[in-house]
C-alpha cells in the first residue's frame, strides 16, 4: 500500500534516505520517472545509498502504475516518488486512491531556463506548466502540502496563481 507520495525532482537523496524511509518504516520505494527509468547509470547512482532492507524499483510512470495495481503491493509499506507535478498527475489519474501528495522538493534544479517561477516554499518553485498540474490535482480533491522532513510541519498548498507571480 502506498503510505506516502512525494514529488521530488532529485528522486532519491540523503533527506529521503535519512528521514523519510526510517520515519515511515518503508519497505519498498517506487520511483515513477520516465527519464530515470531510461537511464541505467542514473538508476545505479540513485540506489547506491539505499539501506539493504529497502527494495527499490525505478520505473516509467505507466509501468509504476502497473506494479502498484498488483494486489501484492497491499501488504507492502511503499513510498512513491514522482519527479515532477506532471508525473504525479499522470499517476493520480490512474491511481485515484492516492489522496495526499507531498510537493517536497521541486523546481530549483529542473527547468533552469524558465523565469518567473512561483515560490511555494524554500524547496518548491513552479512554472505555469507545473502550477497547472498542481491545480488540476487540487481540483481533483487531492490534499497537497509541502513538508521537507517528517519533523517539519505541513504547509498546505491551495490554488497556485502564476500570472501574478505568487503562490498561495
Amino acid at each position: 500500500m502506498i503510505h506516502a507520495f512525494r514529488i521530488d525532482e532529485r528522486l532519491i537523496h540523503g533527506q529521503v534516505i535519512a528521514t523519510w524511509l526510517k520515519t515511515l518504516g518503508t519497505t519498498h520505494l517506487i520511483v515513477a520517472s520516465d527519464e530515470a527509468a531510461e537511464d541505467e547509470r542514473r538508476q545505479k547512482a540513485l540506489k547506491l545509498a539505499l539501506p539493504s532492507n529497502v527494495k527499490c524499483l525505478i520505473r516509467k510512470v505507466n509501468d509504476a502504475v502497473t506494479v502498484l495495481k498488483d494486489p501484492r503491493c497491499e501488504k507492502m509499506n511503499i513510498l512513491l516518488i514522482a519527479g515532477s507535478p506532471q508525473d504525479a498527475l499522470r499517476l493520480v489519474h490512474k491511481l485515484p486512491e492516492i489522496s495526499e501528495i507531498n510537493l517536497a522538493n521541486y523546481g530549483s534544479i529542473t527547468k533552469p531556463e524558465v523565469k518567473d517561477k512561483v515560490c511555494i516554499s524554500k524547496m518548491v518553485y513552479l512554472d505555469q506548466e507545473d502550477a497547472d498540474a498542481v491545480n488540476e490535482l487540487l481540483h481533483m480533491g487531492k490534499v497537497i502540502f509541502t513538508q521537507k522532513t517528517p519533523q517539519d510541519s505541513r504547509k498546505m498548498v491551495n490554488r497556485i496563481r502564476c500570472e501574478r507571480g505568487e503562490g498561495k
